[in-house]
């Protein structure tokens, strides 16, 4: 799996073409963690 994207323009340099798709899921899924526990730890202590 790739992170970035890398390409080669029209004078033979390696340029960047972009970030992959593939992580966009797994950065996804951290942020409802990370909002979802943060929601329970607030129900928990009750602090607002």
């Amino acid at each position: 799996m790739e992170i970035l994207r890398y390409t080669r323009d029209m004078y033979g340099q390696e340029t960047l073409q972009g970030v992959s798709w593939d992580l966009l899921p797994v950065f996804a899924g951290i942020a409802a963690v990370i909002i979802v526990g943060h929601l329970v730890y607030k129900m928990v202590t009750g602090k607002k």
